[in-house]
């Protein structure tokens, strides 16, 4: 913003030095810009316009008798004398309308016959020329008889008013190219004459002898990147720029564009007497035709660009430096409301007061949440980070709750130090907490040596029950893990007992305004500890004893292995019996994975 808002104030600064500057070289340029296309175009119509007139002439002639159409040795005088009065035309041809054509060049002094579909003439042109008058241009093309590009020009021959045929000329156009080499200032100016947008009829460099050598050996006319001029090339580039100084009534069409590191601009003329041939004269120039006047738009350009590069660089330095404290800010921000507490960044000091209080104030804040979420439910601290207003009001939902209970604990830590017993417990939970978690799970409270939890709350989970036995089995994976390691290392193994029971509860916060517990409250708690206690007289099946109700086992679906229970805890509610013995899932496991699959432990 800094940067935007400094350069916002220089660019119009410079832009109007350098647009007066620009204004200034331009009118002085105007008229002498104009004067190079007139030259162009003085010297074509030098060039074509003999040829165009002996062949008038020839035509009058035969009108008036003077030439016998049908002689061709009369033919044969008129027309060396017509190539001697025109050296620019390279070539000389009769096409009766019945009989061959006849041909003759300046090399060869003879009469040829000629194959009428080989002459630079085409079929409709012929045809058009019965209603002509006077003289009629061609297309520009290639001629393989004389080796260079030609601009054709035919004349229609009528005997006592009715149409023989035509006579026309080939007008050669080297001598045109060696004539624009002759304006070609190096660097400045190099002028061209184009046939269409896409071909070149005559340019500086196809008067040069490799120019001439190359554009015979392609035996057609040159495309514009074909005559060693980029510039050229260049023209019709896209999103072409407006010369402003050609406005106003100008002679000339013009535009400039970039080629490459520098700007060029183009100064041309549509010429309209030759149709159908489509003649563009002009001749394009460097940005500045003046060194003097270039350098004086150029430094206006350089120095306000240096001085906008050291300015830009000056206001990021100094925005960085401001900026650097507060996107860390951001950063440490986005990593707490995420949860990701122990990913919040150290927040270094900063020469700004006001920013140094707000990281401070932070990091305490940070600190405190850490807290505070190592005591509550991650899930739950995620809800209440989330919520707006008052704390989330409680509810009656249906849930899946679990209990789980260690056995032999008191006789373990009898006459253990408090140190080691605290130590195999929190190894034990630090194995089954993240279980819980992993599959959507809400640890309530820890009890000792066990602890309740519970699924579809706070965040509601449609496949509570699904997801509670997936954390059971998942318990069982991870207390077997455990007393594997504790055996290797010569230590007293465990063993659990989990309740499992689905009912609808009371969810919500419980106590009063300066302390408050979320949890849940009802008879079906009450069902899934007394399961938990129950799994005392059940079979035993591995180290942990997952009992579950008949509510529990419908909610969850299929995908698990049951062992129906005979009997149960006489106060358990209706909908718990009969109970279930959980011992495993039917599909989906992965072999070594979090569950075991006990697909074959039937």
């Amino acid at each position: 913003m800094l940067v935007g808002l400094i350069f916002l104030a220089m660019v119009p600064v410079i832009g109007i030095a350098y647009y007066a500057a620009q204004s200034n070289f331009e009118s002085s340029s105007r008229q002498l810009n104009e004067v190079m296309v007139d030259m162009i175009e003085q010297r074509l119509q030098a060039h074509v316009s003999p040829v165009r007139d002996q062949l008038a002439y020839i035509s009058d002639a035969v009108a008036k008798g003077e030439i016998d159409f049908d002689n061709r040795e009369q033919w044969k005088a008129f027309a060396l004398g017509t190539l001697a009065a025109a050296p620019q035309a390279v070539g000389f041809v009769v096409i009766p309308v019945d009989g061959e054509p006849m041909r003759f060049t300046r090399t060869d002094r003879s009469v040829q016959l000629e194959r009428r579909e080989n002459l630079p003439f085409t079929d409709a042109l012929f045809a058009q020329a019965r209603n002509l008058n006077g003289p009629q241009w061609a297309e520009p093309q290639w001629s393989l008889v004389v080796g260079e590009p030609i601009l054709p020009i035919i004349v229609p021959i009528r005997v006592r008013g009715q149409f023989r045929g035509v006579i026309g000329a080939a007008i050669g156009t080297s001598d045109l190219s060696r004539f624009l080499k002759s304006l070609e200032l190096a660097g400045e100016r190099k002028p061209f004459i184009l046939a269409g947008r896409d071909k070149v009829l005559a340019h500086p460099w196809l008067g040069k002898e490799q120019g001439t050598v190359e554009q015979r050996a392609r035996g057609r006319l040159s495309g514009l990147n074909e005559v060693n001029d980029p510039v050229l090339a260049a023209m019709w580039g896209p999103e072409p720029n407006e010369i402003s100084w050609l406005n106003g009534g100008s002679t000339v069409s013009g535009h400039w564009n970039w080629v490459g590191d520098s700007s060029h601009g183009w100064i041309y003329r549509k010429i309209d007497e030759y149709q159908p041939a489509s003649l563009i004269i002009g001749y394009h120039i460097a940005g500045r035709e003046s060194a003097w006047a270039r350098w004086i738009v150029r430094g206006i350009l350089i120095a306000g660009a240096v001085l906008m590069l050291l300015t830009g660089i000056i206001a990021i330095m100094v925005g960085r430096r401001l900026s650097r404290p507060i996107l860390a800010l951001a950063d440490a921000a986005r990593a707490v409301e995420r949860l990701e507490l122990e990913k919040v960044p150290k927040l270094s000091d900063s020469k700004v007061r006001e920013l140094n209080l707000a990281n401070r104030a932070f990091e305490r804040m940070a600190r405190g949440l850490h807290l505070a979420a190592t005591y509550l439910p991650r899930a739950l601290v995620a809800r209440l980070i989330a919520q707006q207003g008052a704390l989330p009001p409680a509810e009656d939902r249906a849930i899946t709750i679990l209990f789980c209970d260690l056995e032999g604990y008191t006789a373990y830590s009898r006459g253990r130090p408090a140190t080691e017993t605290a130590t195999y417990l929190n190894d034990l939970m630090a194995r089954v907490g993240p279980a819980i978690e992993a599959t959507g799970g809400t640890i309530d409270k820890y009890m000792g040596d066990g602890l309740m939890a519970f699924w579809g709350a706070p965040e509601p989970n449609a496949q509570h029950a699904r997801a509670a036995c997936l954390g059971a089995l998942s318990i069982a994976h991870e207390v077997e893990a455990f007393n594997r390691e504790r055996r290797f290392a010569g230590l007293a193994a465990c063993r659990m007992r989990v309740g499992l029971h689905t009912g609808t509860v009371l969810v919500g916060n419980v106590g009063f305004a300066g302390r408050v517990d979320y949890t849940a409250i009802g008879e079906a708690v009450n069902v899934a500890s007394r399961l938990e206690q129950f799994g005392r007289r059940a079979p035993r099946h591995g180290e942990v004893t997952i009992v579950a109700s008949a509510s529990c086992r419908t909610a969850a679906l299929d995908g698990f292995l049951w062992l129906p229970l005979d009997g149960g805890p006489a106060d358990v509610a209706a909908d718990a019996v009969p109970l279930s013995l959980l011992r495993g899932r039917l599909d989906g496991l992965i072999e070594g994975g979090l569950i075991r699959d006990l697909r074959g432990e039937a």
